[in-house]
């Protein structure tokens, strides 16, 4: 077959108007023919009808129209020719089409699963050509070969989004839902909104409560969006023997009075340094106390429950609170290359547990295995599991793709790890690192975040992706609502 045989304006009747259709085709010769063009072809495919800004917070591919599934057909058999003209952005597009977000609020869930498994048709079709440019050598921008992205939809860490077949009509998200952060606190899931936390019930989604963020609009957290390092406000939701609480920006302690959000604000004790150096940088909370840290390195403790200061600990100038412990503070600064650098600090002492250890998004994650404390961190597709006392590392275990969230969990009293990478959920052993079951399938697009907590007995893992969340057995990896399948 020729390379642009068949190419004709009538491909795409009822998917794009006439003369959106006369200017693909008119692109993609100048593509096969002069190496160009690639901009004309995104500006007829592009989705425009539905809003990416969590796309393009989130850094991840654009979303397409259905119009791009005929044109990786003629874009493989471009990448293919001889010549190798146009071949690098002919792969690169392909690549954009298949790794794009699949999520579209304008389509129901019958025509989502339609332009998935039309996707997956195309791609199949497409192979003899991208074999061939595999054998050429031909690759592009951030694609190695040809060969890896068929092994990648082949793997399902592309094209993840459409469910397993054995769960099509079945399994679903428990709720739509414009969250890309998720935390647990008082047996609730709560999701970070666009105005908004909300304390959702585990097993069904239904709002409890809800916390609308203070402050300006321009202030606020981006509800999909890691914001540990960056400048707007912080917001950590937290439980204690009190009921529902939010710590924030300012620094402020809320607690949840009936259906009233009373306000009780932080007072650093101890005389305040320099104005600029009085700013909280860093929240978290650990039980019930409260950890507000400040541009001058101190940390400063309080009564989640009344708001008085209960202490201070003295890190290092410059560093970021970033979460708390049992024992630890989990702090971090930046190298002069702006790389960031973790340190595991005692809350009793406040020196460092152990040396400083690269970290990345996600944050680390804090589990118990054999007695002894452990963190966990992602870096660079690498998971660690660090001695905080030490520094040492167990085994990294390699993530294959963009990870974006960690957890921990237990089952039948053994600790497991579980990650968003790309469009599906892996699970690992936390002693041996080995991964634990099969992928878990569902999201059409990367979850940026996943938490784990009991429902019914059973350990629970929930990921969202910033329209949707969804729930999974821990154990068995059965999406909800099917049947958990018997232990």
């Amino acid at each position: 077959m020729g390379t642009l045989d068949g190419l004709d304006p009538a491909l795409w009747d009822g998917l794009l108007a006439p003369d959106e259709a006369v200017e693909l085709v008119a692109a993609l010769r100048k593509l096969a023919e002069e190496g160009d063009s690639d901009h004309r072809i995104g500006a007829v495919l592009e989705d425009r009808e539905n809003d990416y800004s969590w796309v393009h917070t989130c850094v991840q591919s654009e979303g397409y129209r259905p119009a791009a599934i005929p044109v990786i057909g003629f874009l493989a058999r471009i990448a293919a020719q001889p010549s190798g003209v146009g071949s690098e952005t002919a792969l690169e597009l392909v690549d954009s089409i298949v790794g794009a977000a699949l999520d579209r609020p304008t389509m129901s869930g019958d025509e989502l699963d339609a332009m998935v498994d039309g996707l997956r048709a195309a791609v199949d079709a497409a192979r003899p050509d991208l074999l061939e440019a595999h054998r050429l050598g031909r690759s592009a921008f951030q694609l190695s070969t040809p060969q890896q992205l068929l092994d990648d939809v082949d793997s399902g860490r592309l094209l993840g989004g459409a469910e397993e077949p054995i769960w099509r009509g079945t399994a679903r998200a428990l709720m739509a839902a414009p969250a890309g952060l998720l935390a647990v606190a008082g047996g609730l899931l709560v999701t970070w909104e666009e105005t908004g936390l909300a304390f959702r019930s585990p097993d069904g989604g239904a709002v409890r409560h809800t916390f609308d963020y203070p402050g300006p609009p321009d202030a606020w957290p981006h509800p999909a969006g890691h914001d540990h390092w960056g400048t707007r406000m912080r917001v950590v939701p937290f439980a204690d023997d009190q009921g529902l609480g939010v710590l924030t920006s300012g620094p402020v302690l809320w607690r949840l009075d009936g259906t009233r959000w009373h306000r009780i604000r932080l007072t650093r004790p101890g005389r305040w340094p320099r104005w600029w150096r009085s700013r909280s940088n860093g929240l978290a909370v650990a039980g019930d106390t409260a950890f507000v840290g400040y541009a001058d390195g101190t940390v400063a403790a309080f009564d989640t429950r009344t708001g008085t200061p209960a202490g201070t600990v003295l890190c290092r100038p410059g560093e970021q609170l970033l979460d708390a412990g049992e024992r630890h503070l989990v702090v971090v600064n930046r190298r002069p290359d702006g790389q960031p650098r973790i340190t595991i600090v005692d809350r009793s002492s406040g020196r460092p547990a152990g040396p400083a250890f690269e970290g990345h998004l996600p944050p680390p994650v804090h589990y118990r295995m054999d007695g002894q404390d452990r963190w966990a961190v992602v870096r660079l597709s690498i998971l660690r599991r660090v001695d905080p006392e030490t520094g040492a590392d167990l085994d990294p275990v390699q993530i294959v793709g963009e990870n974006s969230g960690l957890c921990s969990y237990e089952v039948d009293g053994r600790t497991y790890l579980a990650a968003a990478v790309d469009r599906q959920i892996v699970r690992f052993d936390a002693a041996t690192g080995e991964q634990s079951g099969p992928l878990l399938y569902g999201h059409r697009r990367a979850p940026t975040a996943i938490v784990a907590m009991p429902v019914d007995g059973r350990p629970t893992l929930f990921s969202a992706d910033g329209t949707a969340v969804r729930r999974w057995d821990a154990a068995t990896g059965t999406p909800w609502p099917a049947a958990v399948p018997p232990s």
